[in-house]
């Protein structure tokens, strides 16, 4: 599949409102093929918004499933829903609440229980938070970072500890507005109706630190960063009658939004560590760019080992 290259803007305001004009058109679709029968795939945050629509094109393209859920009955939900959407998927359920990282560790076990002898072809890190008050998680980490980043560093580790990662190709969704990020760390602290956004655009910028230093430290996995549009799901909270009608006229639909994460999921040929965007294509950024911070990603990596 061809892509297009773009070399990110420098000016963070311009870069976001540039990208969100009109995407809803210029979101490409992800081709049906290739075929994904005998895969096996792991997507967080299935159980609503972008994440859903991700399972089921995995499902439809043959793929088997794990889907690590918080909430046992709406995840029994979803994976009705998947199956009779594409009758003969295989979607199994395994609890993980990744705001407790003892529960994560569990999930993983479980997760590589049920991978067997084939393992996991698949991890697609999905699941986030956009928190509207200052919270933390069971281990006392800022919640965006301990959700979007800790909770996936050690999801992913453990599978690969357990020996189900061998050959598989990660996919983690970030968001564009990193650029207005510099830091991620876990003890981030904030007031005000700023803070939730704040934290947000800290742990995303974190995402792409994460996968940076694991493209490097890992060769022989498939690594893929993607923003997958400005989507309008329930992240964040709701937003008011005015919100939600804002929300809706600029934003795509989380089926749009699973476009470019999917096509990450399921294209041969894409640039390994390469950071994708669903206007844009393949991002090439600036040495400026926050992102490209090496030193960072690695003090970020070794602060994940040591605090899980």
């Amino acid at each position: 599949m061809h892509l297009p290259v773009h070399q990110a803007s420098a000016g963070r305001i311009r870069r976001m409102l540039g990208a969100s004009f009109r995407q809803g058109r210029r979101t490409p679709r992800c081709p049906e093929s290739p075929r994904l029968d005998g895969w096996l795939a792991v997507v967080t945050g299935a159980s609503g918004g972008i994440g859903v629509e991700i399972a089921r094109g995995l499902a439809r393209r043959g793929a088997d499933l794990v889907l690590p859920c918080r909430d046992r009955a709406r995840g029994e939900r979803v994976a009705g829903l998947l199956r009779a959407d594409a009758p003969g998927a295989r979607v199994e359920l395994v609890e993980a609440d990744l705001e407790d990282l003892d529960s994560v560790r569990r999930g993983a076990m479980e997760i590589a229980r049920l991978a067997g002898g084939r393992g996991v072809r698949l991890l697609v890190e999905n699941a986030g938070v956009w928190p509207r008050t200052h919270t933390t998680t069971r281990q006392a980490h800022e919640i965006a970072f301990g959700v979007n980043v800790l909770a996936h560093f050690v999801l992913r580790r453990d599978l690969e500890r357990a020996g189900v990662l061998a050959a598989a190709r990660i996919v983690v969704l970030t968001g564009d507005i990193y650029i207005l990020a510099s830091a991620c760390t876990p003890d981030f602290r904030w007031r005000g109706t700023g803070g939730g956004v704040q934290a947000y655009c800290r742990s995303k910028l974190g995402n792409l630190w994460i996968t940076a230093e694991l493209a490097r430290r890992r060769p022989e996995l498939e690594v893929r960063v993607v923003h997958p549009g400005v989507v309008a799901t329930n992240l964040g909270g709701d937003a008011g009658s005015l919100g939600n009608w804002f929300k809706r006229l600029v934003m795509i639909s989380p089926e749009q939004g699973a476009q470019m994460p999917l096509i990450c999921a399921t294209q041969p040929g894409l640039e390994n560590g390469g950071y994708w965007h669903n206007v844009h294509g393949r991002m090439l950024l600036s040495a400026a760019d926050p992102a490209r911070n090496q030193a960072a990603a690695a003090e970020l990596w070794a602060l994940c080992e040591a605090i899980s």
